[in-house]
């Protein structure tokens, strides 16, 4: 069931996080009815994922370009939705994140397998879904909440988002040089996401001592 909870997202530099969903919300959610809960928004990328993967590999990649665009735009759209509506549920803080990581992923290894970089971080979204699967089956069997993105890990999906717009820009137009420029991005993304694995087990060892 799709249960409200409470406000549960990290409370790292929160005014900066009230000034972007301010930002957001004036320019998105006006146009956004109220009936639409964030979880549609949310359920919206699991389906643009494979519409983007098709575009692209029938070469329509302006198209796949846009929508991946808005698939992006979609993730800022429901975070925002849930804060400032208050509509934060365990299954929206559960599936958000897959949503990012299989259009990551999807996109990733679309377009760019050969890169080392690519494959790594191609297994650390696995290991993340499968964290993520029993983060999920624990907060669940526990009547807990789940744990929320922090924001080594919200800067990692930005960054991720920005390479592969420009990867996929270089593909297009054939600029190697933004293309190598896009590769170094994806590796800043990886460094962001290790510093926000650490801070995950280490806010889980300080919860467990607390307790």
């Amino acid at each position: 069931m799709d249960e409200p909870v409470d406000k549960v997202y990290p409370k790292e530099n929160p005014r900066f996080q009230h000034q972007v969903d301010r930002l957001i919300a004036r320019a998105v959610l006006w146009a956004i009815p109220v009936w639409i809960r964030p979880n549609y928004v949310t359920v919206l990328r699991f389906v643009l994922t494979p519409v983007v993967i098709l575009m692209l590999y029938y070469h329509f990649r302006w198209l796949g370009l846009a929508l991946f665009m808005a698939a992006v735009v979609t993730d800022f759209v429901d975070g925002t939705m849930a804060r400032t509506r208050d509509q934060i549920t365990k299954v929206g803080i559960i599936i958000d994140p897959v949503a990012d990581k299989l259009l990551v992923a999807s996109v990733l290894g679309y377009v760019g397998f050969k890169y080392l970089v690519v494959k790594i971080i191609l297994a650390v979204i696995v290991a993340e879904m499968i964290l993520v699967a029993i983060g999920a089956t624990v907060a669940l069997r526990t009547r807990g909440q789940p744990a929320a993105a922090n924001v080594f890990g919200k800067s990692k999906m930005v960054i991720q988002s920005i390479a592969l717009i420009l990867f996929l820009i270089a593909g297009i137009l054939s600029l190697d040089g933004l293309l190598h420029f896009s590769v170094y991005l994806l590796w800043a993304a990886m460094a962001f996401a290790v510093l926000s694995g650490i801070k995950q087990i280490r806010d889980v060892y300080f919860k467990r001592s607390a307790s």
